[in-house]
Parts: structure tokens; C-alpha cells; sequence
């Protein structure tokens, strides 16, 4: 049995006990909203269900709820500088999810308000990525430990964490058509970012894989500049082979289209209707929700994220 299950639901559906986390996106945004527009026909929330009781609680300006195998921990941080921000949001969320019995990483999501502008000198995901990575190496996180992860733009200045821990560990699995990213060449920051391409997670004889955002990027380098359809044709092409590296590892097989869930983020919007049909033809049982936002590169249009669950 899956400790947690994703799944996509209407804004106005009626949510019962088992949420373990919900995610609310929409500009303007009210205070549990990302401020990202949705695009689409329907305004859409990600909920993260769960078979077992669902404990939450507050600490140090986080949120948590666990169901005793796995737990999500969110904090939001508001008109300060990123770098000591996500240094800072990352330390109490780790030590928070040790001290409650869920000390392995698996996924990561970060909003980061205005990510490709400039904050003294530098860009401010470059400066997350600093910080990030100073916390994880304080807290003694190895990159083989690193988790799954996302990082895209939000509205104004806020930077929004979530992690997803466990109980027990997950393995991380890197891109062969990629080098790691926390590899990367120094011109892409002074700290290479903090992150997997996917993480296997298993309990007992169900798992899931945690594929990480992917965008048009081959080796180190992006591809296809100012062509979002030849940028999601690669983008493709990446998440089937970390899906395929990652069933592989777990002993399975596993496809593209058995994902279930999958946020897609649009830099630009106008190129909603072209994403929407050609997702629609790759992944037709996948449910879809595609945000409007800026991806952690400027030269990138679009990224995929997902979950693809191991039988």
C-alpha cells in the first residue's frame, strides 16, 4: 500500500480527512496560494491523499503533517534575502522532519519569487541554489542523499518550500543523457544545484518514482533556444529515460505514460494550446495541471515534473 497518493481535483471539491497536503495555486492569491496562474479550463488543486490517520502540527513559522511513514513540511519566507532565506527554511524543515522519525528526503518543490532576477549581483536562483546547498551540507546531506526536486518562478518575492520525507530511504537516480546537477561547471553559479532527477521510493511492495522538474537540457547545456515545441520534444525525451533509469533501478518496469500526476510550467502562456495537445497525446491517463512561471534558466520555456507510481 502507498503511504500517500497524488491526485489532481477540482478548486471547489469537498476535501475530507485524508489531505495530508494540499497545494492551491492562483493570481491574486490568497494566503494558501502559490501565486502562479493556472492554465487550462479549470482551476485545479494538487492533493496528496492518504490511507492512514493524518497527525499536523506548527513549528518555527513551518507546517507539518505526517500519517507515521512519510510527512510533508512547508514554510513561506516573504521580502528577505534568498540566499539566507532558503538556508534558513531548509535547516528547520530537515531537523523538523528528523525529529519526528522522517529523516530521508525524497522530493523538494521550490517557488522562488522572481527567480531570474538579479539580487546584488546575482541571479536570485543562483543565490537560492547557495543557499540550499550550504544548509544540506550543514545538516551533513550527501549529494548521493540529495532529493527529486523542483525549482521555479513565483510572483513577487517570496520563497515557498515543501519537502516530502520518509521514514524509510529512497534512492536517488540520475539522467544518463544529463550530468548531475550538483556537478555542474561553475558558469552556472557558485553552488551547482542540490538536486536528483528522480528519487525511488518504496514500502514494502508499492513505491513510486519522484521524477524531478525536466526541461531541454542535454548534457549540461539547454537546447532548442525560443522554440517551446522542439524544447518539449526533448523534455520527453529526458523524462522517459530518467523513468526508464529509475524502474530499472527499482527492479520494474515503468513508463511515460503511467505517470499520474504532472505539473508543467509554461514560461510563456501563449503556448498553452500546443503544450496542452501534445502532453494530451504522450501522456493521455496522466492528470495534467500547467502553471504559468518562469523556469530556473532564461533560455528555458518550459519544465515537467511527476509521479509515476511502481507496481
Amino acid at each position: 500500500m502507498l503511504p500517500v497518493r497524488p491526485e489532481i481535483a477540482s478548486a471547489d471539491a469537498r476535501l475530507s480527512d485524508d489531505a495530508l497536503a494540499i497545494i492551491r495555486f492562483g493570481v491574486p492569491r490568497d494566503t494558501s496560494s502559490l501565486p502562479m496562474r493556472q492554465l487550462g479550463p479549470l482551476p485545479s488543486i494538487e492533493v496528496w491523499r492518504s490511507p492512514l490517520p493524518v497527525t499536523r502540527w506548527s513549528a518555527e513559522g513551518a507546517a507539518f503533517a505526517s500519517n507515521g511513514e512519510v510527512l510533508f513540511g512547508s514554510a513561506r519566507v516573504c521580502g528577505c534575502e534568498i540566499e539566507s532565506a532558503a538556508a534558513r527554511v531548509y535547516e528547520t524543515l530537515v531537523t523538523a522532519a528528523r525529529s519526528s522519525g522522517h529523516p530521508h528526503l525524497l522530493r523538494a518543490w521550490n517557488h522562488v519569487g522572481s527567480i531570474n532576477a538579479c539580487e546584488e549581483g546575482w541571479e536570485r536562483y543562483r543565490r537560492f541554489s547557495v543557499g540550499r546547498h550550504e544548509a544540506l551540507t550543514r545538516l551533513g546531506i550527501t549529494p548521493q542523499q540529495f532529493p527529486a526536486a523542483s525549482a521555479v518562478g513565483t510572483q513577487g518575492n517570496e520563497l515557498a518550500v515543501t519537502l516530502l520525507t520518509s521514514r524509510v530511504p529512497g534512492v536517488q537516480v540520475e539522467n544518463p543523457r544529463q550530468v548531475p546537477a550538483y556537478e555542474y561547471p561553475a558558469h552556472y553559479g557558485p553552488r551547482s544545484p542540490s538536486f536528483a532527477r528522480a528519487t525511488v521510493a518504496r514500502w514494502d511492495a508499492a513505491g513510486m518514482i519522484f521524477v524531478a522538474g525536466t526541461s531541454s537540457v542535454v548534457g549540461h547545456a539547454s537546447l532548442h533556444a525560443d522554440d517551446v515545441e522542439a524544447q518539449l520534444e526533448e523534455t520527453l525525451r529526458n523524462l522517459e529515460t530518467i523513468i526508464d533509469a529509475a524502474a530499472a533501478r527499482a527492479g520494474t518496469s515503468a513508463r511515460l505514460d503511467g505517470m499520474t500526476v504532472a505539473r508543467t510550467y509554461l514560461r510563456r502562456a501563449a503556448d498553452y494550446a500546443a503544450v496542452a495537445a501534445r502532453l494530451q497525446s504522450a501522456m493521455p491517463r496522466t492528470q495534467h495541471l500547467v502553471l504559468e512561471s518562469d523556469i530556473c534558466r532564461r533560455d528555458l520555456l518550459i519544465e515537467i515534473e511527476g509521479v509515476v507510481p511502481l507496481i
